[in-house]
């Protein structure tokens, strides 16, 4: 990277039990990729009010989405995904759907992120859940929008040699 200003790197996490664990992966991913170069981070993460995140780098800054309350067919759903066979595996998948609807839904309601999601230059959808929402943004930035570390790593790794 040849320009003076900083990378800015966006991670969106959606469903997952330890997004502690998931940040600080792919902080470290991306840290270790432009060790030479200027980077700074935004992680935006569902709360689901069980755990919290503590980042010990000052260039990554954390924004914690208040998880929206169950619908009314969450519980219905949620029956059905258990179950096995064809029942089972639409239930997941309707599962999934309703997730990442939600994490959309959380995400573009907070306008003082879509000014962060503007000056990205990639964004990262780090689960299932988090795909809708980054790639919602398609017409809002210019930055890359890629799901998981290895699509991450190789973006990292395209801009870095420019």
């Amino acid at each position: 990277m040849t320009s003076d200003k900083a990378l800015h790197l966006t991670f969106v996490v959606g469903r997952t039990k330890h997004p502690q664990s998931v940040i600080d992966d792919l902080w470290k991913r991306a840290s270790g990729v432009v060790e030479a170069a200027a980077v700074e981070g935004t992680a935006v993460y569902m709360d689901d009010g069980g755990s919290t995140v503590t980042i010990g780098d000052s260039r990554l800054s954390v924004v914690a989405l208040a998880k929206p309350r169950p619908g009314p067919f969450t519980a219905l759903l949620s029956s059905a995904a258990r179950k096995s066979g064809p029942v089972g595996i639409a239930g997941r998948l309707l599962t999934d759907n309703l997730e990442s609807r939600r994490v959309a839904r959380a995400v573009a309601g907070r306008s003082d992120l879509q000014e962060t999601f503007r000056k990205s230059d990639i964004i990262v959808a780090a689960d299932l859940t988090a795909d809708r929402s980054v790639w919602q943004l398609q017409k809002l930035t210019d930055a890359r929008l890629v799901h998981g570390p290895v699509a991450m790593l190789h973006v990292l790794r395209q801009v870095v040699r420019k």
